[in-house]
């Protein structure tokens, strides 16, 4: 069973981020993106420093290298700050299904970087995985655009464009984050590291923005959606993010990016539940295909 711990973290990592989506997109409908997010990381600690002193030994691991601090702070940037406010505010626009979807691009860019910075080449099956990828989000996006002029076509728009900024800014996490947990650095203190950093950023955005004390109302106004807020929190960046920490300790970055990336499935049958979405066999085929590209994109 060991052979598989990392497989299995990263496929467990999918369905918590499947959950921490649905549970943001109903707690955003009060709470901004980037509140929603703040107040997930708050939320995060209160489990990630116990659980981080009863594993390593210490409240906070001081001792790291200012390198891993600096990819480890930087993979927060990328994925907690930046992605992770697109993708809530695409969430808002439309739907996680298919903000999510559009997500299993992030290998597509991953791969460009790792050309561009580090002279990796692409393979056949890369390019095939490329393509296919593609294919699927353009067959579920050009689906779903029919509908949109039932909506605001501009709101749709907007949607997208996040959607596909959050998964560039995912790609680029995902390198670096993979850079910061190298020789067997522990998950949970690179987890806790990630989300101190993006916590001390997304306070410093707030505040420029003078939406401090608004938030502040907000959380005693609407205790339903803080306690989404809270769910939230603890199956995505306290599960979810240690849970792919663990997976990259224990398989490649290709597999464990593959495997995270199988998130729209889950999502299928949740957003059908939740939201009551109609769910065409082309939509279906469509999130099959784009996940199926994914894995072989890194399957050489």
């Amino acid at each position: 069973m060991v052979t598989f711990l990392g497989e299995t973290a990263a496929l467990a990592a999918a369905l918590c981020f499947s959950l921490a989506s649905i549970t943001f997109t109903l707690a955003g409908r009060k709470f901004g993106a980037s509140a929603s997010m703040a107040l997930s990381l708050v939320i995060s600690l209160v489990f990630l420093l116990p659980l981080h002193l009863a594993l390593q030994g210490e409240l906070f691991p001081f001792d790291t290298s200012p390198q891993r601090w600096l990819l480890l702070g930087l993979s927060s940037l990328a994925g907690f700050v930046i992605s992770a406010l697109m993708l809530l505010r695409a969430f808002q626009y439309i739907g996680p299904r298919l903000t999510l979807l559009v997500g299993a691009t992030s290998p597509i860019y991953a791969t460009g970087m790792a050309w561009l910075f580090l002279g990796q080449g692409l393979s056949n099956h890369a390019i095939l995985g490329i393509l296919l990828v593609i294919s699927g989000v353009v067959g579920v996006v050009s689906e779903d655009s029919i509908g949109a002029y039932s909506r605001k076509i501009a709101e749709y728009r907007k949607g997208l464009m996040l959607a596909f900024g959050a998964a560039f800014a995912q790609g680029a996490s995902f390198i670096l984050m993979s850079q910061g947990v190298a020789g067997d650095y522990p998950a949970m203190s690179a987890s806790l590291i990630r989300t101190v950093v993006a916590l001390i950023l997304l306070c410093l955005f707030i505040g420029i923005r003078g939406k401090i004390r608004y938030n502040l109302d907000l959380i005693s106004t609407e205790p339903r959606s803080l306690a989404l807020i809270m769910l939230a929190s603890l199956a995505g960046p306290v599960v979810g993010n240690t849970l792919i920490l663990l997976s990259l300790q224990f398989t490649s970055v290709g597999i464990s990016s593959t495997l995270t990336g199988t998130t729209p499935i889950f999502l299928i049958p949740i957003s059908f539940i939740v939201f009551g979405e109609r769910i065409t066999l082309r939509a279906c085929i469509g999130t099959v295909l784009a996940v199926l590209g994914v894995a072989l994109l890194f399957a050489a």
